[in-house]
């Protein structure tokens, strides 16, 4: 018994240097597999990275592409379902001229390391070459789902495809899917395409799918038209957006009895936020339906401009009627309601102003919309001239707007 002692105390020590070896030369072959691959395989010859690395190096020189393909086969063999290798196999096939093999390396690639852009980038102008607007968005949606920050990168392409009708049902297709790079591609594409009649049918494309399109996604391409004095065709695409039981309210004026909570979208009421004045819809005696628009001043200086509404009447002669209330509204100027052309300029049309006390009773205006006015603001306020005139307090009522052309 003593004698063997010694013997499995050496085959322990033994053991352990192995194994402090062992752990060494992988410790090492890590280290060095991304900055000295070859150095690396001294110490590990099957480590997958450092092979993967020795390709993507070889790969560089043409006069190594043996070499290249040696190191890719062998990290295949050491880590099959790793994609990269393949990559690179399909990179040295298409420097060779080889496209079609080159085609099928990428796609392995792409299936098996989808999150390597370098297939996906390849994949991407062999389908933009080929009119595959299909094939080329889906592995860039998988890019911008995977690197988000890389959305400025591909943003020519993507107005590029916006601008190009054959692109349109497979871009509509796409964003039906709801990629969470939609809402700022749709955002991009009104802001800056050059051309807003090539664009135009890829919102229509994306408003026929099913859930349309959101209000703040239709926003800046309502604001697009009518900068341009599109205010027609804007009207046209808002009011076709709107859920049906809303359209029973177009006219005019929209939703002109406040029974609806407003949508700050397009040629809906815009209630903005300003201190010393609230803005609410409320029901009371009087009201026509279940609402009318109230607002309460605070006895303050408030430079009060804060609901309107976008109009799209053509050039001609209107009249505007509306049922108003004043409660306790102590103001040296009043309210107004005012129709003014969305360029600018003097207002067309003013109501006479409401102060005091009264109860519920018709205002009137009649007024002109010129030829080169495509789209007016429907606005209330206080007509101040100095800051002094903006004092206000007590409340305001007003219902059923309406608007309507004369003969």
């Amino acid at each position: 018994m003593s004698r063997t002692k010694p013997i499995w105390l050496w085959l322990a020590l033994l053991g352990l240097a192995w194994l402090g070896w062992r752990v060494l030369s992988l410790g090492l072959a890590d280290h060095y597999a991304q900055s000295q691959p070859e150095r690396a395989l001294f110490w590990r010859s099957n480590h997958p990275e450092a092979l993967l690395r020795a390709a993507e190096l070889a790969a560089q020189d043409p006069g190594k592409a043996d070499a290249a393909a040696d190191y890719a086969k062998r990290a295949l063999r050491s880590d099959p379902l790793d994609g990269r290798p393949y990559r690179v196999l399909a990179q040295l096939a298409d420097a060779a001229g080889d496209k079609p093999r080159a085609l099928e390396l990428f796609q392995i690639a792409a299936h098996r390391a989808p999150r390597d852009p370098v297939a996906h980038l390849w994949l991407m102008e062999h389908h933009l070459r080929g009119s595959r607007p299909d094939e080329l968005l889906a592995h860039l949606d998988l890019l911008l789902r995977m690197y988000p920050r890389t959305f400025t990168q591909h943003e020519p392409l993507l107005l590029a495809l916006a601008a190009a009708p054959p692109a349109h049902a497979a871009l509509a297709a796409e964003l039906a899917d709801q990629p969470p790079w939609r809402y700022r591609f749709l955002a991009t594409v009104a802001r800056k395409a050059t051309d807003t009649d090539a664009v135009a049918p890829l919102f229509e494309a994306v408003r026929k799918q099913e859930g349309g399109l959101a209000s703040n996604e239709l926003a800046p391409w309502l604001d697009r038209l009518v900068r341009e004095g599109r205010v027609g065709q804007a009207y046209l695409l808002w009011a076709g957006n709107l859920p049906p039981d809303r359209q029973q309210s177009l006219g005019n004026v929209f939703n002109g009895g406040f029974e609806h909570a407003p949508d700050p979208v397009g040629f809906d009421w815009r209630f903005g936020r300003v201190a010393g004045a609230r803005i609410e819809r409320r029901g009371g005696s009087g009201v026509t339906g279940r609402a009318a628009l109230r607002i309460a001043f605070d006895h303050r200086r408030v430079p009060f401009a804060h609901v309107r509404q976008m109009l799209a009447l053509a050039p001609g002669r209107y009249e505007l009627e509306l049922r108003a209330r004043a409660d306790g509204l102590r103001s040296e100027r009043g309210l107004v309601w005012q129709v003014s052309c969305v360029r600018g300029g003097p207002a067309l049309g003013q109501t006479e102003p409401l102060r005091g006390q009264s109860p519920w009773h018709s205002q009137k205006v009649e007024f002109e919309i010129p030829p080169d006015c495509p789209g007016q603001w429907l606005l209330l306020r206080v007509p101040a001239r100095i800051e002094a005139e903006q004092q206000i307090g007590g409340r305001a009522w007003f219902d059923d707007l309406k608007i309507r052309r004369l003969p």
